[in-house]
Formats: structure tokens, C-alpha cells, sequence
């Protein structure tokens, strides 16, 4: 299933019209971070200074391999997708406070205001191949509009948001 996923990545990012976007960067970390049990962010590969950020909740992310309906994208409700740009490095401790630091200031907002988030949860078995340890959470977002004002940017495709790991309780 990975290949897969793989495969979608990398035939359908070049795919991506970014609208009226003016940031040289759109390249970020491979690793998926958490807060939480919901909030996921990946940061920028240079200087920490963008956040591309979903929320979800325990329907999506769950320690089963039950299928999970794909949810819709909303500016505000229970699946959001945000992409921020900040005036400093901004760390994990940004996303895991309920109510985020003035410090780093946000420059630029982008909101989701289209499109769907797809989840895969799959079992990561122990070397007896019985025992579950972890699950692996796929997170794919598909046909993604991001909006601040009068620029957008937009997903015409699939974009593999990235995979992370939770242990079994």
C-alpha cells in the first residue's frame, strides 16, 4: 500500500497549480508531527519558518484497519487544512499549547476551503507477525484549495500529506 501512496505522490505532484502563489518554498520535512491526538503539522525544510497543518478527529485516526470515510475540508469545523508562513522559526511547542504563542508572528493564512482528506490506518506488526505494536496513519488530501484573501493555491490532484506512527495503548 505504500508504493502506492508512493506512486500517487509522485505522479500527481507536479500536478500542483499554485494559483497566485509568491513564496519560494513549498518544501517541507518529511516527518508528520502531532500534538494532541489530532492536530498534525509538518514544518518547512528551511528555517521552521512554514507550517502546513491538518486537524482531525478520532474518527479518522483510529487504532483499527477499519475502512475510514474520507472527510470533507472546511474553513472552519472539525477538518481544516492550514498552511501558515511566520515572521521567525516556529517550533513544536506552537502547536501543542491550546492556545497558541503571539511568538511567531504569522505572516500569511492560508485556509482550506476545498477538498477531501483521505486516511489509511494500518497495523505495524511485530516481528511474530500477530502482535500489533503501532499503527501507521496515511494521510492523503485530494483536489485541495487553500485561500488567503485573493490568492489561492490549488491541489488539482492528490498530495500525499505524509504518514506517522501511534503506539498502541
Amino acid at each position: 500500500m505504500k508504493k502506492y501512496f508512493a506512486l500517487i505522490f509522485i505522479l500527481f505532484t507536479f500536478s500542483c497549480d499554485d494559483g497566485n502563489f509568491e513564496i519560494a518554498s513549498f518544501e517541507f520535512e518529511e516527518r508528520v508531527n502531532y500534538c494532541g491526538e489530532y492536530v498534525l503539522y509538518r514544518l518547512s525544510t528551511k528555517e521552521h519558518k512554514e507550517a502546513f497543518i491538518v486537524t482531525l478527529t478520532e474518527q479518522q485516526i483510529k487504532q483499527s484497519d477499519e475502512p475510514v470515510f474520507p472527510v470533507s475540508i472546511s474553513e472552519t469545523g472539525l477538518f481544516t487544512v492550514t498552511y501558515r508562513l511566520f515572521d521567525e522559526e516556529v517550533t513544536s511547542s506552537y502547536f501543542c499549547q491550546s492556545i497558541p504563542p503571539i511568538v511567531p508572528k504569522t505572516i500569511k493564512n492560508w485556509v482550506g476551503v476545498a477538498g477531501t482528506i483521505f486516511v489509511q490506518n494500518e497495523p505495524v506488526y511485530d516481528e511474530d507477525e500477530v502482535t500489533v505494536l503501532a499503527y501507521q496513519h496515511i494521510i492523503v488530501l485530494n483536489d485541495l484549495v487553500l485561500t488567503n484573501g485573493d490568492e489561492s493555491i490549488n491541489f488539482d490532484e492528490t498530495y500525499l500529506y505524509g504518514e506517522f506512527e501511534t503506539s498502541v495503548n
